[in-house]
């Protein structure tokens, strides 16, 4: 009898190990979903949770930048950008939408 318990406790062992492998793959979601934004805005500087920056769009948004370049990183200063918007995470700032940066430089 106590045989038969110990292979049910294995066989509950091993479905819960594959149970958390499978729902691990399910995690690596893309990088992107192919939502793309163009637009120029203002960089800001947030003074919020150790503090970082941001790029407010002409027509409102709020995004925050992923990858900004440390030359972008400037209070306050012009920019055209593209990017990809990431909605597959959320950030500690909960600032802003997650932005994958493409292209980004000084508006003219």
């Amino acid at each position: 009898m106590q045989k038969c318990g110990r292979m049910k406790k294995v066989w509950l062992i091993i479905f819960l190990l594959l149970a958390v492998a499978v729902l691990s793959c399910g995690c690596t979601t893309p990088v992107s979903t192919g939502n793309t934004v163009q637009g120029s805005g203002t960089v800001v500087y947030i003074d919020l949770e150790g503090g970082f920056f941001g790029i407010v769009a002409d027509n409102g948004e709020r995004y925050l930048p992923l990858n900004l370049p440390p030359g972008f990183q400037k209070d306050d200063i012009r920019v055209v950008f593209d990017g990809v918007i990431r909605e597959d995470m959320f950030t500690i700032q909960q600032w802003g939408i997650p932005l994958d940066l493409t292209t980004i430089h000084m508006e003219a």
